[in-house]
């Protein structure tokens, strides 16, 4: 039996839907000066370049020509473990105060737990 798989679907807003017209349109525009690529959303691939359509094997898949950012390196990694740190520090605090209330509530029934 081959099951259909449900795909995620994406529904884009006005607002969305305006901007990529906006893009989509100032890239058709004969002034060139209207268009510019937008890391993470649209770049322009011409046919011939080092990075063009030919030399990716006439691949037109967004991730051979749009630029990602490395949002990993604006973290500031100290701060972020000193964050981590007393978040996990409070939880296993409230954790062993739980354990203590369950552990004497037991002991309150007659049952301890040793």
């Amino acid at each position: 039996m081959i099951r259909a798989r449900k795909r995620k679907k994406t529904v884009l807003n006005d607002a969305q839907i305006a901007k990529i017209k906006e893009i989509y349109n100032n890239w058709q525009s004969v002034e060139t000066s209207l268009y510019s690529d937008i890391p993470e959303l649209c770049k322009a691939a011409t046919l011939e370049g080092e990075n063009g359509i030919r030399a990716n094997g006439y691949s037109l898949a967004p991730s051979k020509y749009i630029e990602f950012i490395d949002h990993d390196l604006e973290i500031d990694y100290e701060k972020e473990m000193a964050r981590i740190q007393t978040e996990m520090r409070e939880i296993l605090k409230a954790e062993k105060a739980s354990q203590a209330m369950l552990e004497e509530a037991f002991r309150g029934i007659g049952y301890g737990i040793d």
